[in-house]
This record gives C-alpha cells, structure tokens and sequence, in this order.
C-alpha cells in the first residue's frame, strides 16, 4: 500500500498525465459532449436541468460552473467516487499500468493478503449465489425472498446468496479450489473449532458486504427459522472488514447521494433492498450498528446532508439519537424521517409507494424538532423536570455544530417551541464549553449581507486569475511585488502557493499545485481560473495594468497614513514633504495607467478591471 508521502511528485505526475480526464469521466457514467474546445455535461456534484459542467482535455481539469466545484482528475475520483488522495492514484496507476512504490516489505505482505483475501470473498459471494439461484435446497430461501417482494434483477445486482444447512460445505468447495483452512478462517467464513472447521453461515440467506470500491468485504446472514439464531449474523472484524468503518450499499449508491446532494440512512438490508428496488437509489444503512465517526467521516465524503429513516418505534427513535452527534461532528446537516408506528421503510415503500416515501423523506424535521417530538412521546413536556432535561439534550447536540447561523436559528427554534429563555440556552451551552456564543443580554445575531470585492480586491483577483493563466510570469513578478501587500486574505493564500512553487526556480506548473493542494476553495479557485479567458493573449499586459493599479491603491494608503500621522508629528515639514512626494508618485501612476488605457485602444482589451480609485 503505497502513502501520500512516499509517492514522488514526478510518479503523481506521470500518472495524471497517462489517465486522460475526459475518458475517467465518462468512465465514471457521466455523459460528456464536445463543444468547441471542451466538453459539456451535466454536473454529477449537483442536480441541474441544463449543463453547466465543463471539462478541458487540452488543460485536464474540470469546472462545474453552477455549484463551483473543480479540479483534475484525481480530485474527480476523489469528489465523485469518494477516494481518498492514496485511493485515486492506486486506481489511476492500475489502470495504467504503473507501478507504485512500497514503503517496507511488511506493507508489501499485508497488501497481499488483503488481495488475496478479497479474492477468496469474490470466490464466496459467487458460489452462495449460484446456489441461490439454481440450488436444489435453496427453495426455501427462493420463496422467502419472494414472498418479501424482492424481484430476481435485485437478486442479481446485490448478489444475494443462500448458505445451506450443512456445516461444511463452503469449506469443503473452498479447499477444492484451494483455499487453505487459515485464509478463510481469516476472512471471517469459517470458524476452526474443536470438532474441525465449521462454516461460520448455514441455512442463512446472505447479503454481500462491500466496501466503497465494490470489493466484498464480508456478509451478512438472515436466518431461514425462528429456531436459528441470531435473527442477522454479520462476518466478524477481519482485515478486510471493520463495521465502523463500512456502510451497506455505499458503493451503489455514491454517485446518486452524490448527485441528489443527500443520503438516507437505514437500519437494515431489506430496507436498502427494497428502497433501491422503488428506484430510491441514495440509500444505505449501517448495518445493524450505531454510526460511528468513521460511517459519519464516510458520507461527508460524499454529501453534506443526511436524512435519517428509521423505523417508527421507540427503538427507531433511540437508533436516531446515537447517530446524531457522530453526524453532527461531521459539520452534516441532519434530518429524521419518521415512519409511521408500525412500518419500516420496507413495508412502507411496498404498501403506498416510491412517491409516498419520497414526500415522507421531503417533510423530515430538524433535529431539534426531532428531540422535542421524541421528548413529547417519552414523557409529560411541561413538567419541569422532564423540560430540563430536554433543553440539556438539545444542548449536547447542538454544542457539536461548528456553522453559527445554523446552530443561532436551532436555538430561536428550541427557545419558540420549548418556551424558555433565549439566554438560559445559551449558558447551558457555554457551559457546555462552546466558546463562540453571544455575550449575555446580546443573544440577537446582525444579519450581515455578503461581503462585496472592494476595487482594491477586485484588482487583486485580476492579478492572481492572470498569474495562474499565466504562471511563466511569476518568477519575474515576484521580484517586482510582494505578495503580503494583498489584501484579501483568500488571495494571499493563493499567491502565497505561486510565489513558493518559484523557490528552486523551475517553472511553475499549476497542475502539480493542483495534486498536492487540499483545500476545496483554493482548487475551485485555479481551476476557474484557468477555464475562463483562457485564450487571453495580452498576460503580460494584463499583469502590469494590475501592478500600476495595485501600486496606486498602496500609495494611496501610505499618503492616508502620513496625514492621519503629520498633525501629530514634531517634524510637520518632513512629514509635508513626504506626502508631496508620495501624491506625484500616484499622480504618476494614475498617469501612466490612463497612457497604457489609451494605448490599450488600439488593441483588443487586455480584460484588466478599472477603478477610479486608483
């Protein structure tokens, strides 16, 4: 297994290089048409009627210009296919045939083993579904599936399996092909016990269990009698499978959570079965387990927004609340949907439909709704003591929220519905050890409007769009302005990223700050850049409109500094003399900007923004 640290750059480099972006694209099931020089489609990061999602093959990156997102090839896979960085390149150097690195021979043996392993589970998973499908002695399991309503191309796509009564037969099928008794005691399919080898499943119907690249990790068994328990059995933890760490059917349906922008949350298989079947496909569950902060780490993967299903009853309810907080930490807005006592979302969807379900999902409550209706259905709201406790549960869950304004508007919400002091919230909150609440007696938030580019800022988004289009320029540029001099704190990040990639003095090459940037803003920012005005001839001329603009703006605020100052100071003369030669300076820039705007008349406009306060 190769590590983000021990990849060379040039290895990550020849990798992009050999994976061409419009191919994975389209690999990855989102259609692409040629217009002109790009290629259009529409955005799989976001729902959209008409396509605003455009990829450069001749630049290899992509630009959804609707919801912001963009990047290269491997932030696609990571975006889309929910990669991790190290995953995107395994999968990339594989389908080109590279090879990778190791870091030691003991990561060379455990990345064989989880080979052979996974290959030992796609041996299983194949041979219970044959016996599914075609066994003799799997009638039984045959008519439960269909007396649950699950139709035969279900059966196909999720792989279902029977496992017979006998205790030994997938050992016995195993060793025939040779598998060794260790190899399948280790993927969790046997258990060596005193009288032999056992089959860990017998006379179970299994659901395969795969990770988020569609290996099969483990299985999940439902007993065929009410004699046979546990009712559901899942693979013990191997090397392969940990049930913190997987969520059933996330690797079906990530490009439809990714795409719908949310994913439902269920307990169980059929659920996800039958949901999937009404062509509900943003689906998954948890196994039988509580969410972790790995399942929770997983969906933000892939979405912002999770609505969780469970079933209408008090142990639905308390399922709910364990997974809220881990989602929550996540920065995950969360909803509940609530079946109606009774139902699950498998009964539910079978009885009243695809379109019932959906406007179930579409009048999830808020969390604070949810813990105020759980609160109600428990115990008597108005007595004191049962009120307390609630406002001490909401507390818990809301201190975990990080967003402001999301956590602000769930406090009015609580404080509406609960009739209680906005500012007894608040303390229980502090208290709770939240360090950004309101001040006591200042509880009401300014609602504050989006903060517009000032012509400075616009000047500064110029010049840095221009270097990125144009990075040949940033050596010579950097000997002539001092990034610090910025002043919106995004740019200066981003030219901070220029300005380093130019220290042992080789070329600039936007890309490889691309593979190795972590951070969203920044990416969607070089990748706009470089998709709009790309066949802007006039760089240089655009850079130094933006320089002597730039240059006016700071002296412009050196000449508000010394008259702020010269009133104060002993040296009035000096300090006069110094404004005099600070206002010909500008005068002289503001000069020879309207000289190069006059010259620039006789030529295609160089796109450079212009400002009177300059």
């Amino acid at each position: 297994m190769a590590t983000r640290n021990f990849i060379p750059p040039e290895t990550i480099d020849e990798i992009r290089t050999h994976n061409d972006i419009v191919e994975i694209i389209i690999e990855c099931g989102v259609p692409l048409k040629q217009a002109g020089r790009n290629y259009q489609g529409l955005c799989p990061f976001h729902q959209e009627k008409t396509p605003s999602f455009s990829v450069s093959q001749e630049m290899q990156i992509f630009k959804c210009f609707g919801c912001g997102e963009g990047g290269n090839v491997i932030h696609f896979l990571q975006k889309h296919e929910g990669k991790t960085f190290v995953e995107a390149i395994e999968w990339l150097a594989e389908r080109a045939n590279i090879s990778l690195p190791t870091k030691d021979t003991k990561v060379s043996a455990r990345q064989k083993q989880i080979n052979e392993l996974s290959e030992l589970n796609r041996f299983a998973v194949k041979y219970y579904h044959e016996l599914l499908r075609t066994g003799q002695h799997s009638q039984q399991a045959r008519e439960y599936l269909k007396n649950r309503g699950v139709v035969s191309q279900t059966i196909h796509l999720f792989q279902l399996g029977y496992a017979k009564q006998q205790r030994r037969d997938l050992y016995k099928a195993a060793t025939h092909e040779g598998w060794n008794v260790q190899q399948l005691v280790d993927a969790g399919l046997i258990k060596n016990e005193d009288k032999g080898p056992q089959d860990r499943f017998w006379n179970r119907i299994l659901f395969p269990i795969n990770n988020t690249q569609g290996v099969p990790v483990g299985f999940g068994g439902r007993s065929l009698s009410n004699e046979h328990q546990p009712k559901y059995l899942n693979s013990p933890g191997t090397v392969l499978y940990n049930k913190s760490n997987i969520l059933f059917n996330l690797d079906k349906a990530k490009q439809s959570i990714s795409r719908k922008r949310s994913a439902l949350l269920v307990e169980g298989y059929m659920d996800v079965l039958m949901l999937h079947q009404h062509g509900i496909e943003n689906v998954i569950a948890s196994s039988g387990t509580s969410l972790s902060e790995n399942h929770a780490s997983l969906v933000k993967r892939y979405t912002s927004e999770a609505v969780i299903v469970f079933d209408g009853d008090a142990s639905g309810l308390q399922a709910a609340q364990r997974g809220l907080e881990r989602l929550i930490a996540e920065e995950i807005r969360v909803r509940i949907a609530l079946m109606p006592s009774g139902d699950d979302p498998d009964s539910f969807v079978k009885e009243n439909g695809a379109d019932a379900f959906n406007e179930l999902v579409d009048k999830a409550i808020n969390l604070i709704e949810f813990q105020i209706q759980s609160a109600i259905q428990r115990d008597n709201i108005r007595q004191p003591e049962v009120k307390t406790q609630v406002v001490k549960d909401i507390c818990t869950m809301l201190v975990n929220i990080k967003n402001r304004v999301e956590r602000t508007e769930y406090v009015k919400y609580a404080v509406r519905e609960l009739n209680v002091d906005e500012g007894l919230l608040w303390r229980e909150l502090r208290d709770l050890g939240l360090k950004d609440s309101p001040s006591p007696g200042k509880t009401k938030t300014q609602k504050t409007a989006t903060k517009k580019l000032s012509p400075r800022e616009q000047i500064e988004l110029q010049f840095i769009q221009t270097l990125i289009q144009a990075p040949e320029l940033i050596s010579e540029i950097k000997t002539q302005f001092d990034y610090r001099d910025i002043t919106n704190a995004n740019f200066v990040q981003i030219a901070q990223l220029l300005w380093d990639a130019t220290e042992n003095g080789e070329e600039v090459d936007i890309q490889n700050i691309l593979n190795t940037c972590e951070d969203d803003y920044v990416k969607n920012f070089i990748s706009n850049a470089l998709m709009s005005n790309n066949d802007f001839p006039y760089h240089q001329a655009r850079i130094e409109g933006c320089l002597n603009k730039l240059k006016g703006f700071m002296i412009q605020e050196l000449e508000q500094q010394v008259r702020s100052t010269s009133q104060d100071s002993d040296d009035y003369e000096s300090s006069l003399k110094e404004l005099v030669e600070l206002t010909n300076q500008r005068r002289a820039v503001i000069q020879k900007n309207r000289l190069n705007k006059k010259q620039n008349l006789q030529r295609p406009d160089d796109g450079t923004v212009t400002s009177d306060n300059a």
